[in-house]
């Protein structure tokens, strides 16, 4: 009987399976603990590219914007009432962000004429 026990056990497909979904969730776990360390490493990589690329994109618009407006600003004729409108809304808006700073006003010159 013990012949036909050992037979049984070498053949039996049950085990065969069980020994190939150990070595599966063996091999899985391994694959875990390997990506984990790469990633803990690639962290620092790819928050200073995300960082980088933020900069690089902010500072992009920020020049086309100013740029743009500094263009059309000195394309414009100096002498003409939307010139005078905008250099008096712009005077207007800093006397308004000093005033809810508490800045006293500097006597009507706070921009440069």
């Amino acid at each position: 009987m013990t012949i036909e026990t050992t037979t049984a056990e070498q053949t039996d497909p049950l085990k065969s399976v069980a020994d190939a979904m150990k070595d599966a969730v063996n091999q899985a776990t391994e694959d875990a603990a390997r990506a984990k360390e790469r990633i803990s490493q690639m962290g620092p990589e790819i928050a200073h590219s995300t960082s980088r690329f933020a900069y690089t994109t902010s500072y992009m618009i920020s020049y086309g914007i100013v740029y743009a407006a500094v263009f059309v600003a000195k394309s414009v004729p100096q002498e003409n009432p939307v010139v005078e409108g905008f250099i008096d809304g712009g005077r207007a808006a800093l006397d308004a962000v000093n005033e809810a700073k508490g800045i006293k006003p500097d006597g009507g010159n706070s921009m440069p004429a």
